[in-house]
């Protein structure tokens, strides 16, 4: 809870300390919308502007590697405030195997399991100088995690031996998520902007069998593709 408190102060902070656009150079129009590459566009003066993205992050849960891809929608006020939906799934090509979950009473031995599952929730965001051709966001998703563990398959030999058996849960949990972060955008083109963001995954009651409370709490590293109507 400590560590909730302490990013949610830091992120209104930073909010506040920002909070007003006026870059030291301003552009040629009030309005205009600067971009690396093409001719500067003008935007509505109120705008209400949507995306959509698509996003890949890697991480660690404990020491073991994960891919999260995932994907975001919602729309865009005033150009500085985001409000939407967003998800990431768990999504090693080869399964991300945990060792050590259950007690095998056939083997007598303890055993791994696979972790599947994401994480989703509402997507809030606050953009520095957003008509810049650089400039910097903070998000926050505060959501839910859904996390299981299932059996790994069991070869056995036959005349085919790669069949395998049914996979068995073995322990599922439904969690509490905040994600703060930071993001470097740029705006490529009226249309798309591209992203490079760190986040911070804290989870106070994850409950997955023999693994610890903080197993998810890690950094993130995404790419961020987004397009709309800025």
């Amino acid at each position: 809870m400590k560590r909730i408190l302490i990013v949610l102060v830091c992120w209104v902070f930073f909010q506040s300390v920002f909070a007003q656009d006026t870059p030291s150079k301003p552009a040629t129009g009030e309005n205009d919308m600067n971009i690396l590459f093409g001719n500067k566009g003008n935007a509505p003066k109120i705008p209400i502007g949507y995306f959509l993205d698509i996003d890949g992050g890697f991480t660690k849960f404990s020491r073991y590697g994960v891919f999260l891809p995932g994907m975001s929608l919602g729309i865009i006020l005033n150009h500085h405030w985001t409000i939407g939906l967003t998800g990431n799934i768990i999504d090693n090509t080869k399964g991300l195997v945990v060792h050590n979950i259950y007690y095998d009473s056939i083997s007598k031995n303890m055993r791994g399991a696979d972790l599947n599952g994401g994480f989703g929730g509402i997507l809030l965001e606050y953009s520095l100088f957003p008509k810049s051709r650089i400039h910097f966001t903070f998000p926050i998703m505060i959501g839910d995690g859904y996390l299981f563990y299932t059996q790994l398959p069991e070869y056995y030999g036959s005349a085919q031996p790669y069949h395998y058996k049914h996979h068995a849960y073995i322990s599922i949990n439904n969690c509490f998520v905040i994600e703060p972060g930071v993001r470097l955008d740029f705006n490529f083109v009226r249309i798309f902007r591209l992203g490079l963001a760190i986040t911070y995954r804290y989870s106070p009651d994850l409950a997955l069998l023999n693994t610890s409370t903080h197993f998810i709490d890690q950094f993130t590293g995404k790419i961020i593709l987004r397009f709309g109507q800025f």
